[in-house]
């Protein structure tokens, strides 16, 4: 599951009571009996673009800002964005580091911020996935719900980054829902978790990866992973 909110939660459900997971994921024990997940965490996903949009493009809505991210291209001209405006969870569990636009030229445009924006919190979020999936863990569907599953145009952009299919759900309510089928569950409505799940979720669309796009995006991905190491002691300086 990938869940962009404020923050962002990449979110997988596993069935092995230990895995020696580092880089700040986390590991918990399911609602269900037998059954766990692990879970990486960007502190400043949606916050990120909200903040983008306070601070710049205060009179334009939500949906021009994906407009504007749409007439960018991929690589946003070669601008890239962390988004540690707030820290950062995962991997680097570092609440030191601050965010950073890397490659501004006079050339650039708001729409490329607004898509450098979009790519640096699924970048991300996609390093969540990459260590969930180190430790040999397949991952080639993902739900995404939240603020980020609302632009077809992210959630394509989140499929070609994953290289995995994302699934927007018909109703999504996010937490909301998964209390609303436990409780169904624990009230005796339905005979297991699967039977009130199979009820209760339904996807609306599922959007495919594209390989020739997510080699442009693996691309800028390994640069922004260089991002971190090279601003680290500036960037804690700044703050002193």
């Amino acid at each position: 599951m990938c869940s962009i909110g404020t923050s962002g939660v990449i979110l997988n459900v596993e069935h092995q009571s230990v895995t020696e997971y580092g880089n700040n994921l986390h590991f918990f024990n399911h609602a269900i009996p037998n059954t766990y997940y692990a879970m990486g965490v960007t502190l400043a996903a949606g916050h990120s673009l909200n903040w983008l949009k306070d601070t710049f493009f205060e009179n334009e809505s939500f949906d021009n800002l994906i407009k504007l991210a749409s007439q960018s291209r991929i690589g946003a001209n070669g601008l890239l964005f962390t988004p540690y405006i707030a820290g950062e969870r995962t991997p680097h569990g570092d609440a030191l580091i601050r965010g950073s636009f890397i490659g501004i030229s006079d050339q650039h445009q708001h729409s490329d911020f607004v898509r450098a924006t979009i790519e640096g919190i699924t970048y991300s979020l996609y390093e969540s996935i990459q260590l969930i999936r180190q430790e040999g863990k397949d991952i080639n569907t993902v739900v995404s719900i939240g603020g980020g599953s609302k632009s077809d145009f992210w959630l394509q952009l989140q499929a070609d980054v994953f290289n995995a299919s994302v699934k927007k759900l018909k109703h999504e309510e996010g937490p909301s829902m998964g209390a609303a089928i436990l409780a169904a569950y624990g009230l005796g409505w339905y005979n297991s978790i699967e039977e009130c799940v199979e009820q209760f979720i339904q996807t609306d669309t599922t959007f495919e990866p594209n390989i020739d796009r997510h080699h442009q995006y693996q691309y800028y991905f390994n640069i922004y992973k260089d991002i971190y190491k090279q601003t680290k002691e500036i960037t804690a300086m700044l703050i002193r």
